[in-house]
């Protein structure tokens, strides 16, 4: 029996240099690489990157639909491994790179739990990278947080009321995927005064723009993107 391991790896915002050597020496010796792909099905940032540094290695592309529907979009990833079974039951080692960090707002969990239906005894390994809010920061030369200071960490998508409660109680707050709550920036402003507001749009890609506050809260609709704000 086929002892089969998938491993997880982040690879930060794409750039060659942030890609930790571990994540690389996995990619090698992987019998079957995955690669995320999204909204119209492109090749995504995971996909074009390891296209460049492996040029020999077969990359196995997989459509992760950003719908909120999640029974559709788990029934749309469990098909396309489905075809796929006969190359997942003869592999001892699957790589799935994935933008950000593994285990933070992962990808690959969605990947995990669908091939858990066709390899229910896979072994899981993951490989950190950096989180989008770190990237951000680095990118706008800012501390996120010292001594004592909350951070908190908010996807757009959650529930409006909650998000409220995290910006009036945090130090500081990264929220994700911004462009997902159209009120926002209303949201923002009624929870008083930040220091600073600062949104980056592609952390760490040839794209990257970066907002200062007023700017910060009227450029919000880039999805790749992280608001920074500071009490």
């Amino acid at each position: 029996m086929i002892t089969r391991k998938i491993i997880i790896a982040g690879i930060s915002s794409g750039e060659q240099d942030l890609i930790t050597q571990k994540a690389l020496n996995l990619a090698k010796d992987a019998d079957l690489i995955f690669v995320p792909r999204a909204k119209n099905n492109i090749i995504g940032i995971a996909e074009n990157l390891f296209l460049k540094i492996m040029p020999d290695k077969k990359l196995t592309p997989l459509f992760f639909p950003m719908i909120s529907n999640e029974q559709q979009r788990d029934e749309i990833i469990y098909a396309q491994l489905k075809n796929l079974s006969h190359e997942i039951l003869n592999a001892q080692k699957i790589f799935f790179p994935m933008i950000g960090d593994a285990t933070l707002y992962s990808t690959g969990k969605y990947l995990i739990d669908a091939l858990k239906k066709i390899s229910p005894e896979v072994e899981i390994e993951f490989v950190p990278g950096i989180s989008a809010h770190s990237i951000a920061a680095a990118c706008a030369k800012r501390f996120l947080a010292m001594a004592d200071e909350i951070l908190s960490i908010v996807p757009a998508t959650a529930n409006p009321a909650k998000i409220k409660r995290v910006l009036e109680n945090s130090d500081v707050i990264a929220i994700y995927k911004p462009s997902a709550l159209k009120n926002l920036r209303d949201l923002i402003q009624s929870t008083g005064t930040f220091r600073q507001i600062i949104t980056v749009q592609k952390a760490g890609t040839p794209d990257e723009k970066i907002f200062y506050d007023v700017d910060a809260l009227n450029n919000l609709s880039e999805y790749m993107s992280v608001i920074l704000l500071w009490r």
